[in-house]
């Protein structure tokens, strides 16, 4: 497979370039002269010149603002006691009534990408009723 593809890109270019394009050598990079001081001449980046970044960033602003919510993404398992857990798990492993709100939990009502709400869901009650999904 990877030599189809190389023997299709080399044809494209074959056929893409002119013929006096793929005989010819590559231009050589002129070097940059840094040591005149022309406003076009771009720096060389040194540890130096990071370092000097860096301080002055930090001068500028030296204690960001703090997260929105510094809590995201921490697992707080000591902070939330064994039965909490526990309860918390049984309600999510219970099977939901299908005349309560929740009776599309292990069953959503989609249309493709599209939520399908209200009365039009019905058909997918009774879908999850006869599957077992709610009872």
């Amino acid at each position: 497979m990877k030599h189809v593809v190389t023997a299709v890109v080399v044809s494209l270019l074959a056929y893409v370039l002119p013929a006096d394009a793929q005989q010819a050598e590559p231009a050589p990079i002129p070097a940059l002269d840094l040591s005149a001081k022309s406003p076009s001449a771009t720096p060389v980046l040194t540890d130096e010149i990071i370092k000097k970044a860096v301080r002055e960033t930090i001068a500028e602003e030296p204690h960001p603002p703090p997260a929105a919510n510094q809590q995201a993404g921490v697992l707080r398992a000591g902070t939330v006691s064994m039965e909490e857990r526990m309860s918390a798990a049984f309600d999510d492993a219970k099977v939901p009534d299908c005349l309560h709100g929740d009776a599309l939990k292990l069953q959503p009502a989609y249309i493709g990408p599209i939520a399908v709400g209200g009365l039009l869901s019905l058909p997918w009650i009774v879908a999850a009723a006869a599957r077992g999904k709610c009872r």
